[in-house]
């Protein structure tokens, strides 16, 4: 074990060891929004709303740092669960999903131009190609080898989405290495980057594929709404139908403590997207005020 895979391995004691003493302090950890893909379509549909404009893009950077929130990277943000780092109460961490080849072209220098790092989560298996566990969005291009090389020097970190991005329950021990270790060393092979963080596809995960995580050699891995510590660490979703009431309501403690309570309760998780649905209606009737109980 190298002294990089040392310093790792005690992060992630350290990690386990705050866990056990607060549980919940999720709640007041820096937020983690996730997004997907950036522009419009190929195809013309977007069924999950998983492309978000250039120009929304935008105004969510711009809405956060008006509203005084921060942006921290990985480092900053292990270092808070760690007790190392003491971060403003407004803090979040940004992560894109899947390696879109809009990423490249609009989110990274979009990113850039504010000054804010990100992590990008890359199913390995796939780069160069296209997306294949959809055949809404089948014709979706994934970002190259040559892309992805570059976009470190933007501030954006490279992590693992899985190698071709399986759903990760009930895997057997081969497969759960495939999109664990192998995923990861193909991304070392191709890009020279070692990941340290990772992401499940579709967000789902069990005891078994957290623990195989871990003993990769991962340092975090995240979720979405299923926060189970270290190893499934809980995200907001940005939708591309999102609108900025919605967005800014999803960065509320009210939203924080239902979507952390729906990850482990199917009645909290309709609680929480009725409520989402509430405030994105709103707006449209112009309101702009939901009401949140």
């Amino acid at each position: 074990m190298n002294a990089s895979d040392e310093a790792g391995e005690e992060v992630r004691r350290r990690m386990f060891r705050v866990e056990e003493a607060a549980p919940w302090r999720a709640f007041t950890s820096p937020r983690v929004l996730m997004y997907h893909f950036f522009g419009a379509p190929l195809s013309g549909r977007d069924p999950d709303h998983l492309f978000v404009t250039a120009e929304n893009f935008r105004t969510n950077l711009g809405s956060l740092l008006d509203s005084g929130w921060r942006p921290v990277d990985l480092d900053s943000y292990l270092g808070w669960w760690a007790g190392d780092v003491r971060l403003p109460h407004k803090s979040f961490l940004l992560t894109i999903d899947d390696a879109h080849r809009s990423v490249v072209d609009l989110a990274a220098p979009i990113l850039s131009s504010f000054g804010i790092p990100s992590v990008l989560f890359v199913p390995s298996g796939l780069i160069g190609g296209a997306v294949c566990w959809s055949d809404d969005y089948a014709r979706e291009r994934i970002a190259t080898a040559d892309e992805l090389r570059r976009l470190p020097t933007t501030g954006m970190e490279l992590g693992v989405h899985g190698f071709d991005h399986t759903r990760m329950v009930a895997l057997g021990p081969s497969e759960l290495r495939r999109h664990t270790v192998d995923a990861r060393l193909e991304l070392e092979r191709v890009t020279g980057v070692r990941a340290r963080a990772f992401a499940y596809p579709y967000g789902t995960h069990d005891s078994v594929t957290r623990r195989g995580v871990a003993e990769a050699g991962y340092t975090v891995s995240f979720a979405v709404a299923r926060e189970r510590g270290s190893f499934a660490r809980w995200r907001i979703c940005v939708d591309g139908n999102d609108s900025q009431t919605a967005f800014r309501f999803k960065l509320t403690p009210t939203y924080a403590a239902a979507s952390l309570l729906g990850g482990r309760a199917w009645r909290a998780r309709h609680l929480v997207r009725d409520q989402v649905e509430a405030v994105r209606r709103a707006t449209i009737a112009g309101t702009g005020r939901p009401r949140v109980r």
